[in-house]
């Protein structure tokens, strides 16, 4: 699904509320709701750069510099220093830039 039909199905169902003639509490909450649904579908489909505190162990990221994926393994706030596993599974070290890294959803795969 694409942000353009995600917006445009927000936009409708907020059609339908106004349009219900709900009240005026009724539709402070719907445009409450629509604005906080608005919000999440521009964070999903323009994903915002990670901050070096928001970099956990375990943690997959994009890293756009090299434009790959990194598993971290470790931070150093002191130096902001970052350690790292790449897609070649080697350990190595970079330090933190501003806009360079990306969350990235991965699906947890749940053992039976």
């Amino acid at each position: 699904m694409t942000k353009t039909r995600c917006m445009s199905l927000l936009d409708d169902i907020a059609g339908y509320a106004h349009r219900a003639n709900i009240g005026p509490n009724g539709i402070n909450e719907i445009n409450e709701d629509y604005n906080e649904l608005k919000k999440l579908i521009e964070e999903h489909f323009t994903p915002q750069p990670l901050k070096f505190e928001d970099l956990k162990e375990d943690m997959f990221v994009i890293d756009v510099a090299f434009r790959t994926i990194i598993q971290i393994k470790g931070t150093d706030k002191s130096t902001t220093r970052i350690d790292f596993i790449d897609h070649d599974m080697e350990e190595a070290i970079t330090y933190f830039q501003n806009g360079r890294f990306y969350p990235i959803t991965i699906p947890k795969v749940m053992e039976e």
